[in-house]
């Protein structure tokens, strides 16, 4: 389920993520995504595919409404903030805001999803698992074959590509920070495969009570811990982590040059007011 749900709270910020056209064209087209990625892990009959599409279409709607503005009011503040040098107290600030975000996007979509859920037969929830099983243990296979330093070389070059097309270009000392993030990274592996592995669990164990008042509720709560990395087990490593990122992208943001702060500048605006015309559409 990881690699499901977690990925489509990602694409409701995909307003925060990316700019231009390709944000309104994945936002507006969201439900076929959703139904694209849904239909590689479970197949629905003909009733259950127009329920479910009926209720992504109820939360986009309600996103649009409810959560568009959000983002927008954020990404504005942002800009702001960002014209002097930021604080550790603003990275930590800025990553709680976009987390909520996350987090009510997420619950948004768990109304149909919990829907689409309660609708399974034994059956489909045994599809479910088994290509959620399957998709965790190619995940694995292909990042155990690597070395750690093919590991740190793999995340290092991901974080810089990321970081190029929000800022335009970066110097050597840049790409030595974003590689020691990368580093940082690695060294949560276990923890984050233990979380994923600890999400599943729930996820199963609320299956087996899927027909029950309560589940809706409790699978939202799901959906919002997932996003934010809530686990009692592991939030102190989550917090130490978390901390030392803020840290690290606080010196990043200080050794950015004028050039590079105009390009940041340009993208966010572009992305406000796209994000403008999709509330608007």
């Amino acid at each position: 389920m990881s690699k499901l749900l977690p990925k489509w709270a990602g694409v409701t910020l995909a307003v925060v993520l990316v700019g231009g056209c390709t944000t309104r064209l994945a936002y507006n087209n969201l439900d076929v995504w959703l139904n694209y990625r849904l239909s590689s892990y479970v197949s629905l009959n003909s009733s259950q595919e127009s329920s479910f599409d009926q209720g992504v279409d109820r939360a986009h709607s309600l996103h649009r409404r409810q959560e568009l503005p959000k983002i927008h009011r954020a990404i504005d503040r942002l800009q702001g903030d960002l014209l002097d040098p930021m604080t550790f107290g603003q990275m930590q600030e800025y990553y709680n805001v976009f987390t909520r975000l996350g987090q009510d996007s997420a619950a948004i979509l768990a109304d149909p999803m919990a829907d689409m859920f309660a609708s399974l037969n034994d059956s489909q929830v045994a599809q479910f698992e088994g290509s959620l099983r399957q998709r965790f243990a190619d995940f694995d296979r292909e990042r155990d074959k690597l070395s750690k330093p093919q590991q740190l070389a793999k995340r290092s070059e991901r974080l810089q590509d990321f970081t190029r097309d929000w800022v335009g270009s970066l110097t050597s000392r840049q790409e030595e920070m974003l590689t020691e993030l990368a580093g940082y990274q690695l060294e949560m592996s276990p923890i984050f495969r233990s979380l994923r592995n600890g999400y599943f669990e729930r996820w199963q164990q609320l299956m087996k009570s899927r027909k029950q008042p309560a589940f809706k509720g409790q699978f939202t709560q799901l959906m919002r811990d997932m996003v934010a990395l809530n686990s009692p087990q592991y939030q102190s490593e989550i917090r130490f982590y978390l901390n030392r990122r803020f840290e690290l992208m606080r010196r990043l943001n200080h050794s950015m040059s004028p050039q590079q702060k105009a390009y940041l500048n340009r993208k966010l605006v572009n992305l406000r007011k796209d994000v403008a015309l999709l509330i608007n559409q």
